[in-house]
């Protein structure tokens, strides 16, 4: 976060900042030990408003007030060591990420120079997108919501003045932005989190604290034990969510009222010696926040195995503990020596910043392009990313490759990735299917504790079903399939966080005992195939390619391209015994459907595996998998027709 300077050295903002920046930091290096940590950057915006608030009031109202040296100061302190930080990162992104991570990254480097990161972050969520935790510039979200505000800022106060009046509309807008962000997280959590108008309430508790300060009132004495006993023990043990609202929510309300009541008392005038390190925090605490992701982020990249294995654990605390000397090689070296030069004034003061941003800009260009579609780990949606549907089949022209197609597809994003293989062989081939939603009418994966608007809700549970029913009504009519092939990864209905099964038969929903949830998943089984033969169809089903205790994907393609990689072994093969349990319990639960449900299943792994090891590569170095489990475009293309043939499906589909 931004380290906007006071006129006046307060060593316990300095020691808030500490606070702050360490809390970020043991969240991301040391996520259990810390699981509040992300408080650390609430803490920050109202230290920013309050600070930013203090100066602007204090020029307005002596009359000295320039809106253009305003934004000179804010250039020189905050450009140069995040101009440093983002040219790093550039450079050393070809050693760490793969090539879908840099075209992200390099959005994210744009979206950084022109203040708008965290509209570019919202706008990169999605089910095939890259996770938070890989972005390199993620943490320049909240640098740019600061740089809005400070944007917005002065134009607010000389429109509303730096009177009571004032004030009063100030606190109106907090308010305002704060019943916002409530209302927003029902409808878009992610929008909530990332744009200023559903922020602005935490940098507006500051701005109100700064108002307060300036007309001479101090909080209570009594406040600050409270208030410091708050900022210390939420990042460690935050309170449960308030009303089912995720972040931000009670805890960020609390942590900025604590903020402005310690900003708002003044003790004693040098800081203990016991705070000595935490004010030291402080003083690196804007280059400590811009170095330590890029690091952490980097080891994200490169480990692909297990996200809880101790190693990368290992990893991510090195990588944190790197930071602290860097960023204070960042803190001497740039932050320091560049508050002395001279403000950005003139045609010419400006034309050097606006040139070095411009170079800035033009250095992902500079890097060389992967050819297009040859990134083996491009998603695979299938013929079309429109195919995955939602609530209701419909026979759309562009998923299917033949006018009255013999053979159907349906499932999860398991049976979308079988499609490539599957189209070159099949009598025509029609596709089914919806994300995470498997081919089971009647039972589904629930999470009572998913956020609205995502999978494994009850109204996700119950739509998934509507869309099973309609496949079956669409499979019931003359000219449907007469061969269905049906896949799911499965793992979905037996070890999701905090899941359950629902059991759903017209209006009547039953929760599954986990202890039946594996008689259930084998009577639905049982239930699919008395339904497709009533209708005349004939089914296999297809298992999931075999999964080791690392991104297969990810390991193939980083070694491929001669990047440090972690958690995975040299050559990427799977060890069938050193695979998790839970694909281990799924391969269980298929043996089961063949016995017991009288399914037919097509193992992937016959052609893959041979005495326990599995390849992931084709004899020429072609890579089968795109990510953990699923397999890539050319990889289905490949590796189907070396399992099977349209008359060993045809004859195993029954």
């Amino acid at each position: 976060m931004s380290t906007t300077a006071d006129p006046t050295y307060r060593w316990d903002i300095q020691a808030l900042r500490g606070l702050a920046v360490a809390a970020v930091l043991l969240q991301h290096a040391a996520p259990g030990l810390l699981p509040g940590g992300y408080l650390g950057v609430d803490l920050f915006f109202v230290i920013s408003g309050f600070l930013i608030t203090g100066q602007v009031l204090a020029g307005l109202r002596a009359g000295r007030f320039s809106v253009a040296q305003f934004y000179a100061r804010r250039a020189r302190r905050l450009l140069p060591a995040a101009y440093v930080v983002l040219a790093l990162t550039l450079l050393a992104a070809p050693w760490w990420l793969a090539p879908l991570e840099r075209a992200d990254l390099a959005r994210q480097h744009w979206g950084a120079l022109g203040f708008v990161s965290n509209a570019v972050l919202w706008m990169q969520s999605g089910y095939f997108d890259v996770a938070a935790e890989l972005k390199p510039l993620l943490h320049f979200w909240s640098l740019s919501l600061e740089e809005q505000y400070y944007l917005l800022l002065p134009a607010l106060l000389m429109l509303i003045g730096t009177g009571r009046r004032g004030l009063g509309v100030l606190a109106l807008l907090t308010v305002a932005s704060l019943l916002l962000g409530l209302a927003l997280q029902r409808v878009d959590a992610s929008a909530a989190f990332y744009l200023l108008p559903s922020r602005a309430w935490e940098l507006g508790i500051g701005s109100l604290a700064a108002w307060a300060h300036a007309a001479g009132w101090s909080a209570p004495a009594a406040a600050r034990l409270p208030a410091a006993l708050l900022l210390v023990t939420l990042p460690a043990a935050p309170l449960p969510a308030w009303g089912g609202l995720g972040h931000p929510g009670a805890n960020a309300l609390l942590v900025a009222l604590a903020t402005a009541a310690l900003l708002l008392s003044r003790g004693r005038a040098q800081a203990p010696r016991a705070l000595a390190p935490v004010v030291w925090l402080g003083d690196i605490s804007y280059s400590l926040y811009l170095v330590h992701w890029p690091l952490i982020a980097f080891v994200n990249n490169a480990w692909v195995g297990l996200p809880h294995a101790p190693g990368l654990a290992q990893a991510r605390l090195i990588a944190g503990a790197l930071a602290l000397p860097l960023a204070w090689l960042l803190w001497r070296g740039v932050e320091q020596p560049t508050r002395r030069w001279p403000l950005p004034q003139g045609a010419r003061g400006w034309g050097a910043v606006l040139a070095m941003t411009a170079l800035l800009a033009a250095l992902p260009l500079l890097a060389p392009s992967q050819p297009a579609g040859t990134d083996a780990r491009r998603p695979n949606h299938g013929f079309s990313v429109s195919c995955d549907q939602w609530e209701r089949w419909v026979d759309k022209p562009e998923c299917r490759n033949a006018a009255l197609p013999r053979w159907a597809v349906w499932g999860d994003s398991y049976a979308m990735h079988l499609v490539p293989g599957l189209a070159a062989m099949a009598p025509g081939l029609v596709q089914i299917t919806e994300s995470s939603c498997g081919p089971l009418p009647g039972l589904v994966p629930w999470n009572p504790d998913a956020p609205a608007g995502a999978s494994f809700t009850r109204d996700w549970a119950r739509q998934c079903e509507r869309f099973n029913r309609s496949v079956l009504e669409g499979l019931a009519t003359p000219t449907a399939p007469e061969v269905v092939l049906v896949s799911s990864l499965l793992e979905q209905y037996l070890g999701l966080p905090g899941g359950r099964l629902l059991r759903l038969d017209g209006n009547q929903e039953r929760e599954v005992p986990a202890a039946q949830a594996e008689d259930e998943l084998v009577a639905a089984a049982t239930r699919l195939a008395q339904a497709l033969r009533a209708q005349g169809r004939r089914l296999v089903w297809v298992s999931a390619p075999p999964r080791g205790p690392f991104d297969a994907g990810a390991c193939l393609a980083r070694r491929q391209q001669g990047q440090f990689t972690l958690g995975a072994p040299a050559d990427c093969r799977i060890v069938l015994a050193d695979a998790p349990p839970l694909p281990q319990r799924v391969a269980k639960l298929l043996k089961r459907f063949e016995r017991e449900a009288g399914v037919p299943v097509l193992w992937l792994d016959a052609s893959l595996c041979e005495a326990g090891i599995c390849r992931t590569v084709d004899t020429d170095g072609l890579a089968f998998y795109r990510d953990a489990g699923h397999l890539s475009v050319e990889g289905s293309r490949r590796l189907l027709p070396q399992l099977t043939s349209r008359q060993s499906i045809a004859d195993l589909a029954r």
